[in-house]
Parts: structure tokens; C-alpha cells; sequence
């Protein structure tokens, strides 16, 4: 009535008939061995069960037994036609219930939650949240059954995703590991230096343009990295936030527009708080300066932590709209906007207050 299930193939049970099983040179099968680890495709299992829908339940509880002791035991027990494709889902408990004489056609489940070999692993984790599922079977184009990710290889996929998003946020390869070659570590890190260089030379231009407005001020050199910094802090955390956003799936529900215009309001309220702790240390500690210098403090921390904020979240929705990866070297890009922005502005403001004030 039935055959036991070849590892790594899936089994079809017909009542009363020769099971059959796919060619191992089938389309089906060769999909279940390739795919990259970013599709579900590359990160399902084929080692399924799959009962024809014109079986009984005692046929797939038979099945299950026929895999043996040292088999692992399945989720579940999927149910498909005679072009394999998918039609329905049975438990462990809808089998267990049931009388062996009952068709699998009046117990399954339906609609079945399935994923497409091509979807993005992230996609699929997605489902997994929002489901809660142990496992989904995964279909080909046409619907046919090729497998099944679980939830632990799930699990595991996006932890290596979120490694790879840390190392690229810094501009190192995704690739990379404690344990590869410095050669091939060198390869990858360089040309994200190269870029940070020169981005590092158009911020060190910008205060190279107001050479006399720092000979005249010279103090104002010691708040310059606290306007950039803090800038950049306020940067980084919005930038945080918005590839997480996209990493579970929130970025597709809102608008870049939305996300901005929130960020430009955290910036500004946070902007706003540090400004002003800012002008009260730099009055306080050089009060023969007068109360000038910490009102051009308070007014560069405040624009470039609202300024900062808002593209910090923009990045990643910039980059991924040109085919890159979101995490990708976004921290090189933000610390230097943030460094040319806090120190024309810090500048810019000393440069003219010394026009206007004699």
C-alpha cells in the first residue's frame, strides 16, 4: 500500500497502488539541492513526507512508522495530487484523531501557508513570525512540492544575515570571518577605506575653507568633534532603526516620507536637549568668550542631530533602491555627511557672527 520514504526525496503513498517516487534527475529534486542561502530554496530540507491526497489516514500514519526509530520525526505530513502539487496540510494531531480509515482529503488543512523557492529568506522569516509555524512547505512555480524549511534553519539564516549586515554597516565583506586569510580580508576592507578617505578629505576641505575663521577663534576647534559626533551618534541610531525596519518588514508598510518626517522631529527634540547642555558647559567653561560661542554650539548640535537623524534613516532605503544592500558601508557615508555638516555649520555661523560682531 505504501513504500517507505527515500531520504532526501519525497514519497507519494497511493492506497491499493505502487507508491511513486520523483527521478532523481528531476527539476524537482535538483531544485531541493540548489539555491543560494538567501532563498528558501537554499535553505530547505527535502527529507519531507507527502501522502496523495486519495490516501487514508492510516496510510500516512503507516508512512511514518515505515521511516524508522532513527528517523527524524516530521511537523508535518503534506498532501498532494498527482502532479505533486499541494493541496493541503496534516498535523501529527490531525492524524493521531483520526479513524485509519479516513481519506486525507477530509482531514487536511487548507489553505496551505507555503513559500516559493525563489522568496528571500528574510520574507520567509517574516511568514514564520506572523504565523508561528514550526515549518513551511516550500513550492515551485507551478505549485509543486520541493520541501520544507524549518523554523531552527530559519533561525540560523537570518543570525549569519545579521552578521553580514554588522561587518557591511563598517565596510567589512559579508564573507569575511575571524578565521579568513589576511589577504582576502585586505581585498574587502579596502576599497570601503579608499572611499572613507576621500570622503574624510571633503570634510577636512570644508574646514580648510574657513582657515581664518579658525585663526581668529581658535577655541572653537575643541567643539568641533562634539558638534560631528554628536551629529553622527544621532545618525547612527536612526540608521539603526530603519534596517531593522526593513529587515523584518516594517519599511514596507511605511512610507520613506513618513520615516523622515519622524526622525526630523526626534532629532530636533534631541537636538535641542544636547544643544543646550552644549552652550551651558562651553559658556560655563569659557565664559571669556561670552555667551556668544555657546549659542553657536547649541545652534550646530541642534541642525546637525535633526539633519543627522533624517538621513541616517534615509540611507538604507537609498541603498537598497539602488540594488545594495541597506547595512552596506551606511555608517562610512553617514559619519561623513555628519562631519561636513557639523563643521560648516559650526564654522559657517562663527564665520559670520564675526562679520556681524566686531
Amino acid at each position: 500500500m505504501f513504500q517507505t520514504e527515500t531520504p532526501k526525496l519525497v514519497a507519494r503513498i497511493r492506497p491499493g497502488g505502487p507508491s511513486e517516487l520523483p527521478n532523481p534527475g528531476s527539476p524537482a529534486t535538483a531544485t531541493a539541492g540548489r539555491g543560494a542561502r538567501k532563498t528558501a530554496a537554499g535553505i530547505m530540507s527535502a527529507d519531507i513526507l507527502a501522502v496523495d491526497q486519495t490516501s487514508t489516514a492510516g496510510d500516512a500514519v503507516a508512512a511514518i512508522r515505515a521511516r524508522g526509530e532513527g528517523a527524524t520525526a516530521p511537523y508535518y505530513v503534506y498532501v498532494i495530487d498527482r502532479a505533486s502539487r499541494l493541496v493541503g496540510v496534516l498535523s501529527m494531531r490531525d492524524l493521531v484523531l483520526s479513524r485509519p480509515h479516513t481519506a486525507v482529503s477530509r482531514v487536511m488543512r487548507t489553505p496551505v501557508v507555503s513559500v516559493r523557492a525563489q522568496d528571500d529568506r528574510e520574507a520567509v522569516a517574516r511568514l514564520f513570525r506572523r504565523h508561528r509555524y514550526l515549518a513551511l512547505p516550500v513550492v515551485g512555480r507551478a505549485g509543486a512540492l520541493l520541501g520544507q524549511v524549518r523554523a531552527e534553519e530559519v533561525m540560523n539564516a537570518m543570525e549569519e544575515e545579521a552578521t553580514e549586515d554588522v561587518q557591511q554597516m563598517f565596510g567589512a565583506g559579508a564573507a569575511e570571518r575571524l578565521t579568513s586569510p589576511w589577504h582576502f580580508s585586505f581585498r574587502m576592507r579596502i576599497p570601503w577605506l579608499l572611499l572613507n578617505l576621500v570622503l574624510a578629505a571633503a570634510a577636512a576641505s570644508v574646514v580648510g575653507f574657513f582657515e581664518g575663521t579658525l585663526g581668529a577663534w581658535t577655541v572653537l576647534a575643541m567643539y568641533m568633534p562634539v558638534v560631528a559626533g554628536m551629529g553622527g551618534n544621532a545618525s547612527a541610531q536612526a540608521m539603526a532603526v530603519a534596517i531593522r525596519g526593513i529587515a523584518v518588514g516594517d519599511a514596507d508598510r511605511t512610507r520613506l516620507r513618513r520615516v523622515v518626517a519622524r526622525e526630523l522631529r526626534i532629532g530636533a527634540a534631541s537636538g535641542l536637549v544636547i544643544g543646550a547642555l552644549a552652550a551651558a558647559v562651553a559658556t560655563l567653561v569659557h565664559y571669556d568668550h561670552g555667551p556668544l560661542l555657546g549659542l553657536l554650539v547649541a545652534a550646530s548640535v541642534l541642525v546637525n542631530h535633526t539633519l543627522g537623524a533624517a538621513w541616517g534613516a534615509a540611507i538604507p532605503f537609498l541603498m537598497r533602491s539602488l540594488g545594495f544592500d541597506p547595512a552596506q558601508s551606511a555608517t562610512i557615508f553617514t559619519t561623513a555627511l555628519t562631519d561636513m555638516l557639523g563643521f560648516f555649520t559650526l564654522l559657517g555661523l562663527a564665520a559670520a557672527s564675526l562679520r556681524l560682531v566686531p
